[in-house]
């Protein structure tokens, strides 16, 4: 396997690895892990992607790791940070990707995008030179944009303006600044968890960081780190719980409450560790505060 497809399907794993998927959704990357992994040309592949609405967001963060891959000066002593970047940037985009399409749909695009290019060969294969020569008036090109007359021309102007003063320029993403915001807390909230076991807390302060991760869950969602939003959710959550005396900060829960902080930092870190037991820990306690 040639390196740039290697390093984009380690980069979609990396990313769907992000997310918390159903069977469909595992199967839905399994689907589109396989057809990059069998087609010949992958640049010109992940093109014809761009080209497939469902596909064409998703398939632009592709294309920056193909044309990295690509580039004559890869440096080798920071490939490891640029892949981390690429995965991060595919994670919202697969999460996307996923809520509109089923094994089924992305079978059917997929299978689409190979029908077209067989249909418009055998098109072009019909029609000679002479019969375009034949049916085309050269002379005649841009002659009806001329003699648009001056209140259709107004009209259209409106138009382009009321599209176009919808866009609004939007900042791309930095990881770098997320994993700062993320993590920025991390340490204050270990104290806090000893403090609170301790009965040394006050309603003000556990007010201060419900509204830090409150904050931080939500940015998590929007980019679309499921497993991120989730931990903090759960955390913030019974900060709220504790705070209003509805469960007791007993040892476990305490425990509980570390134990997604540990989830987050080595989801943001991409540590490559097995988690699955503070995962466990901490779905427990969303569980019992009948988190959903």
């Amino acid at each position: 396997m040639d390196f740039s497809k290697q390093y984009i399907l380690q980069a979609i794993s990396v990313a769907s690895n992000n997310l918390r998927l159903s069977s469909d959704k595992i199967e839905t990357v399994a689907i589109l892990r396989d057809h990059i992994q069998h087609c010949e040309k992958l640049g010109e592949e992940i093109n014809k992607m761009k080209a497939k609405t469902e596909l064409s967001k998703f398939a632009i963060k592709l294309w920056d790791a193909f044309q990295y891959t690509n580039s004559a000066n890869i440096n080798f002593l920071k490939i490891g940070d640029v892949f981390k970047e690429h995965s991060h940037n595919l994670v919202m985009e697969l999460s996307n990707l996923l809520d509109i399409t089923t094994p089924e749909t992305l079978n059917e695009i997929l299978n689409s995008m190979e029908q077209r290019e067989e249909i418009s060969v055998e098109l072009g294969s019909k029609v000679s030179m002479s019969d375009v020569h034949e049916n085309t008036n050269p002379t005649n090109f841009g002659i009806d944009d001329e003699v648009k007359t001056q209140e259709s021309a107004e009209r259209d102007e409106l138009k382009e303006d009321l599209i176009l003063g919808e866009i609004k320029e939007t900042q791309s993403f930095d990881f770098d600044d997320f994993e700062e915001e993320i993590l920025k807390p991390i340490g204050k909230l270990e104290k806090l968890l000893l403090a609170i076991l301790e009965n040394r807390t006050s309603k003000e302060e556990l007010e201060k960081f419900i509204k830090i991760m409150k904050k931080n869950a939500q940015f998590s969602k929007e980019i679309g780190f499921t497993i991120l939003a989730e931990m903090h959710q759960i955390f913030f959550t019974a900060l709220v719980s504790i705070s209003e005396n509805k469960i007791s900060a007993n040892k476990n829960v305490i425990e509980s409450l570390r134990a997604c902080l540990i989830v987050i930092v080595a989801v943001v870190r991409g540590k490559d560790v097995d988690i699955t037991n503070y995962l466990n820990k901490a779905e427990s306690l969303g569980k019992y505060l009948n988190i959903e």
